[in-house]
């Protein structure tokens, strides 16, 4: 645990630095690393500021038609947009994310209200966001010879109201800046948040020393920021996975639950819905929490932080994911995304024809100059 939360706040790739940070000597913590990530394939990822590629990224949560699950999974991937797609239980059955390019979002949005309009899903949201923001747990509410998380749910909702706000907001842009070899580097980091500059180097073709000014400018520019650890806190077997919509009663309330999160150990990340003081907060924790859990958000909602709430329950076994489509991109020309040639392969994965006036409607829907407002 402590060479863990080192690598959470000083880095994960430097573990020199972490054996300064902790007073462990240097061989233990590489061993130790090197055998938490022979067991698990990886301990950390990246998680790209996609904003910083040109990319908005978009939640869909739709509800498949009965019976048509399966092609609904496959319909979400045809634009090859998504970054996970998970099934889910309540109003809808997939929670899917995608890194959309700025300019096709109006696009996808008639690709997603299409959908609808062919009869695979029957009810969608679209909701524009933040990336996520990682949290990692407090490792102070963890009793390690008893194996023993305490969940200070009273404490939390009192801390909340004396707390000091830090701030979340929308990008202040989504200008693109970076180029292909740049997505490669990104893609790598993603499967292996720790994989080194030689190993980068042959899948570049590029020197060890070009990768790591690649990398450097990445981190400047901040491409590269936010670090996620496979670090579950609970057995998968008996926890609940969540994804909870929390609208804010003002923008200081929204700052200031942001401001706590690094004490909530059951929060796994979070992201701002644009233009609005909502938060979209990925939970993990036992079954046994999870009343209270919901509880602890009544109690806000009482207390005048939260106007409303609402969830969906994921399938932490039926979760797939997949790094930034870098193949969309080529330099010199950016992001591209062609709805005809979506549409078609979604003709043939269901083959109906829709009357012209509903796709006059989905146009009218997916109107461009509202959702850019939104994102300004």
């Amino acid at each position: 645990m402590k060479i863990l939360m080192a690598m959470w706040k000083f880095g994960p790739r430097n573990l020199l630095e972490v054996s300064r940070r902790t007073d462990l000597p240097f061989t233990t913590v590489y061993h130790r690393v090197h055998k938490l990530e022979a067991k698990s394939k990886r301990i950390v990822y990246l998680l790209p500021s996609t904003n910083k590629l040109g990319l908005v990224r978009v939640i869909a949560p739709v509800a498949a038609r009965p019976g048509y699950e399966e092609q609904v999974t496959r319909a979400l991937k045809i634009p090859n947009l998504w970054s996970a797609i998970n099934r889910c239980e309540g109003s809808f059955t997939h929670y899917s994310s995608h890194s959309v390019p700025l300019l096709s979002v109006s696009d996808f949005k008639r690709y997603i209200t299409h959908l609808s309009m062919s009869g695979l899903i029957t009810n969608f949201k679209f909701i524009a966001t933040t990336d996520l923001i990682p949290n990692f747990p407090d490792f102070r509410y963890y009793n390690s010879d008893e194996k023993h998380w305490s969940f200070k749910w009273k404490q939390w909702a009192r801390d909340l109201r004396r707390i000091t706000p830090s701030v979340i907001d929308d990008p202040e842009d989504y200008r693109l800046e970076a180029d292909y070899r740049d997505l490669l580097i990104i893609k790598e980091l993603w499967k292996n948040g720790r994989k080194t500059f030689a190993e980068l180097a042959p899948i570049l073709g590029i020197s060890l020393q070009a990768v790591k000014y690649r990398y450097d400018r990445l981190v400047r520019i901040g491409a590269i920021k936010h670090f996620q650890f496979d670090v579950w806190r609970f057995p998968v077997e008996i926890s609940a996975y969540h994804e909870v919509m929390l609208q804010f009663t003002s923008k200081e309330a929204m700052n200031a639950f942001f401001a706590l999160t690094p004490e909530l150990m059951f929060v796994y990340s979070v992201a701002k819905v644009i233009g609005e003081n909502s938060l979209m907060v990925r939970t993990y924790l036992p079954e046994s929490q999870v009343a209270n859990m919901f509880g602890f958000f009544s109690e806000l909602a009482k207390a005048g932080f939260l106007a409303s709430y609402s969830s969906v329950r994921l399938n932490f076994a039926q979760r797939e994911l997949q790094s930034i489509s870098y193949e969309l991109f080529q330099d010199g020309k950016g992001w591209s995304f062609n709805l005809d040639e979506s549409l078609s392969e979604l003709s043939r994965l269901v083959p109906q024809r829709i009357p012209v006036e509903m796709l006059e409607r989905i146009n009218r829907t997916a109107d461009q100059g509202t959702f850019e407002s939104a994102l300004r």
